[in-house]
């Protein structure tokens, strides 16, 4: 939630700027239907009326599935601006949570400083939806939730590196498109040129 509230202010900054939200009309996205199949995946998972995910036996699998659909929509936009910072935090995310056994390592001392500790259950192994706090055994640590914002701050978590890129990607995405910079140029008419020998005559006189 935090991420979106960040992208908003990114839009509202773009808006006051004197930028436009038409803008968007005239970029072509492709593969949209994968962004929709990723989105529909990890709420199939880990939907937000429950604690626990709805399959847990394939959690995992269907978790890196989502998260394949969204590197394969990133590489098919990669000429759009900021969609390298995307794919970089995506493709960190993907790793790390394929290399923690389908869920994305959450520092504990980093919940509890963002107060989100509660969050995760006490029965058995402290999961919420995708994140497993623990500190044993974590593979490729840097690129699991680390960074917490601290619990004063309205909606704070804790983020990893490629949840920081992302966020940043898109931010810059929309900015960039909002305020027009994006938008090609219309190219400069070349003159026309006499077709006949009299007219080049007429031209010239």
């Amino acid at each position: 939630m935090l991420r979106g509230v960040v992208i908003l202010a990114v839009i509202s900054v773009a808006l006051w700027r004197g930028g436009s939200l038409r803008n968007f009309a005239a970029i072509e996205l492709r593969g949209l239907a994968l962004v929709f199949g990723s989105l529909g995946l990890q709420l199939l998972i880990f939907t937000p009326f429950v604690d626990q995910a709805l399959i847990p036996f394939a959690t995992g699998a269907l978790y890196l599935l989502s998260m394949a659909l969204l590197i394969v929509w990133v590489w098919l936009n990669r000429g759009l601006p900021g969609i390298w910072l995307v794919a970089a935090g995506v493709l960190m995310n993907t790793v790390a949570i394929a290399a923690n056994g389908g869920q994305m390592p959450v520092e504990p001392l980093a919940a509890q400083y963002a107060g989100r500790l509660a969050a995760y259950a006490t029965d058995g192994p402290a999961i919420a939806n995708n994140s497993l706090a623990t500190s044993t055994g974590v593979q490729l640590w840097l690129l699991t939730d680390i960074f917490p914002v601290p619990a004063g701050i309205p909606l704070a978590n804790v983020f990893s590196l490629g949840d920081l890129l992302l966020t940043t990607g898109v931010g810059m995405f929309c900015y960039r498109v909002i305020c027009g910079s994006t938008t090609p140029s219309k190219p400069t008419a070349a003159p026309s040129l006499p077709d006949t020998p009299a007219e080049q005559l007429k031209t010239t006189a």
